[in-house]
């Protein structure tokens, strides 16, 4: 993906083609050759089969595994490279350890979000929905409003209701639907249109096919992780979590989102500030129970290199944990969790593209994470 524009010196670059530099993720192992990275110092990530498609600000979900193949497949949606806007959509199966090509996305778009929630009216299952994003034409990066959904089943795309605020570099989780409506909901909030940070919060129901307006979230931000768990300490619930992002400057702000009530809340800020990372919601580390939510990689300062910094914030105790670094350090990557590679057990983090460098060079790398013990903040 392109490096990120800097409409004035104090604000990181919009976009795909500017905004943190999101690329990368390079290296490809048969699943006899697989190794943990860095297993001396402890060091829990495996290194996988690249992505077939090197490409930096990519979007990413787990869901059922397409036709003719079984269990649950982590999907890759999106991206792109510095002057290139892709529709490419591609799976990981753990179980193979293989890679698929699946039908391209309806509109082509980078710094998207992806979620897997219920396929909406007439369809059964679960389906991944594209949400949002940019296209690079030009010298324009154009915030897109599309939301399209992927079926495993039929292995087909189909147009859903477009988001009310078109906007790039957003995050989105699914969780319980709020007041008034039942089942589970997508939520989608942050992001940017023509350069100006956005707060808006809204919500998807696949029952209906609907977007919502909610309370917008108290930080402006873009680029921000997003994830759904428990909700913080002197909650019940199933909150949403939106984690970092840019806000004139790189955030370690988190806020929580309770559906139940409407309202946001603060949790304990992210220990390394930054922009562009990536969150999934798994198994807490060892010693720890519940789900926790897991934030990798990011940018701590415009122009500044990829992170390689993993932390993961357990909502029960409202703490963060230092774990193992990413074995190859990078901004605007994806994370999935599901169940860990063949040979390992429990669920595993898995990090797809993003860029190695601050000025956007795409690679394919695939790592997963099976968090070890770990050392809290």
């Amino acid at each position: 993906m392109p490096p990120l524009r800097t409409p004035h010196p104090a604000r990181p670059r919009r976009g795909w083609r500017g905004r943190l530099a999101l690329v990368g993720l390079a290296a490809a192992a048969t699943l006899a050759g697989m190794l943990p990275a860095d297993a001396a110092n402890g060091t829990i990530w495996t290194t996988l089969p690249s992505m077939p498609t090197p490409r930096g600000g990519v979007a990413s979900a787990a869901a059922p595994c397409p036709p003719g193949q079984t269990g649950t497949c982590v999907y890759v949606m999106g991206g792109g490279s510095a002057t290139t806007t892709l529709a490419t959509a591609e799976s990981y199966n753990r179980l193979t350890n293989a890679w698929s090509t699946l039908p391209p996305l309806p509109t082509r778009r980078s710094s998207a979000a992806a979620v897997a929630a219920t396929c909406p009216p007439g369809q059964t299952g679960t389906c991944v929905y594209v949400i949002g994003g940019g296209v690079t034409e030009a010298t324009a990066f154009t915030p897109q409003s599309a939301v399209e959904s992927y079926n495993p089943v039929t292995n087909a795309w189909s147009t859903v209701a477009p988001l009310r605020t078109a906007r790039a570099g957003l995050a989105a989780a699914a969780a319980p639907c709020p007041p008034g409506q039942t089942g589970t909901c997508v939520y989608a909030f942050g992001g940017e249109s023509n350069n100006t940070l956005l707060n808006t919060a809204e919500v998807y129901n696949p029952a209906n096919n609907t977007w919502s307006t909610l309370t917008a979230m108290p930080t402006r931000r873009s680029y921000p992780g997003a994830g759904a768990t428990a909700c913080p300490p002197g909650q019940t619930g199933t909150c949403v979590y939106a984690v970092g992002g840019f806000g004139g400057a790189m955030l370690g702000v988190v806020e929580s989102y309770n559906p139940a009530t409407n309202a946001w809340s603060p949790a304990a800020p992210l220990p390394t500030p930054r922009s562009g990372a990536a969150t999934a919601a798994t198994t807490c580390p060892p010693g720890q129970t519940g789900t926790c939510l897991y934030t990798v990689g990011g940018q701590s300062g415009v122009n500044a290199p990829p992170l390689g910094a993993v932390q993961s914030y357990n909502p029960v105790s409202n703490v963060w944990t230092d774990l193992p670094p990413l074995p190859t350090r990078r901004v605007g990557l994806a994370a999935a969790a599901m169940p860990c590679p063949v040979g390992i057990t429990g669920n595993c983090v898995y990090a797809s593209g993003g860029s190695t460098t601050a000025l956007g060079d795409a690679t394919g790398t695939l790592e997963a994470l099976d968090p070890p013990e770990p050392a809290q903040h």
